[in-house]
This record gives structure tokens, sequence and C-alpha cells, in this order.
């Protein structure tokens, strides 16, 4: 029976390496801030216009916010804070 499950394992493992991948890739923050960094470029060098600015650093700067969220979900599930034992009895 192993040898006829070795394939659907493979494939398994190929799925996922892409979920791994692709949530690396979905909260990435780098490529965010890279963003952020040509849109500040473009307004200083007159190329953008102060109300498109405003509100693509607004959209970059809540999907900021929300991989800090993720990321800080994250830690906590793999790290659960520990509850103090003050008070109990």
């Amino acid at each position: 029976m192993g040898l006829l499950s070795a394939p659907f394992r493979g494939l398994l493992r190929v799925f996922e390496e892409v979920a791994q991948r692709a949530e690396h890739e979905l909260y990435d923050d780098d490529a965010v801030k890279a963003e952020l960094l040509d849109l500040y470029q473009r307004l200083e060098a007159g190329s953008l216009g102060s109300d498109e600015f405003e509100r693509r650093e607004a959209e970059l700067v809540a999907r900021l916010e929300e991989i800090e969220a993720h990321a800080q979900h994250e830690q906590n599930r793999r790290n659960p804070p520990r509850r103090s034992r003050r008070g109990a009895r």
C-alpha cells in the first residue's frame, strides 16, 4: 500500500510547497514597502498627483498593518502567551 500512496504523498507535498510560497508572497512586507517608496519618489518627481498619492498611500499603509497583524497572530499561534498564575490558589 505504501508504494501506491507514494505519488499522492508527492503531490500533497507539491501542494503544501505552493501554499507556503503563496502565503509568503502574500504577507511579504518588502514588496509593499518598495511600492510605498516608489510612490513617494513619484510624488516628489511630480509624476503623481496628491489625490492619487493619498489614496494609494492609505491602501499600502493598510496593507502593511494587515501584514503586521498577521505576523503577530502567527507568532501568538506558535508561541501562545503564558497566563500569569498570580492570584491562582
